[in-house]
């Protein structure tokens, strides 16, 4: 799988890896740049998502937790920030709903599962 995102003024892309190093790449005016990849062995989906000013991207797997992923500016790439309980995720789609942000995650081999957008603040 394939999915384009913006950070700033810089184009990316996600490339999805069954068997191998998922990868994130980065558009540098001639061609694309690997910028990072991440163990993904049983990966069908890497989808990048904006919740407010954040940038994260799920990564699913058939074989073990699939992972949330943090948009480091900075560092330009990606830190893990969660793991998910969902079974062979074939898609991540995030909707804003009124006053909540969800991540729907539609199952291959069990439930689909809907998972909140949740900020805890912990500088108190």
């Amino acid at each position: 799988m394939v999915k384009h995102f913006r950070a700033g003024r810089e184009h990316f892309l996600c490339l999805s890896r069954y068997i191998g190093d998922s990868k994130v790449v980065r558009w540098e005016g001639q061609r694309f740049v690997e910028l990072q990849a991440l163990p993904s062995r049983g990966s069908m989906v890497m989808q990048p998502f904006s919740v407010g000013r954040r940038l994260y991207m799920a990564l699913g797997s058939d074989f073990s937790f699939s992972h949330v992923y943090l948009w480091d500016e900075d560092k330009q790439r990606f830190s893990k920030f969660q793991e998910l309980a969902v079974q062979a995720p074939r898609a991540f789609r995030y909707v804003p709903a009124a006053d909540v942000e969800l991540l729907l995650a539609p199952s291959f081999k069990a439930n689909s599962v809907v998972y909140r957008h949740v900020v805890v603040d912990l500088s108190l």
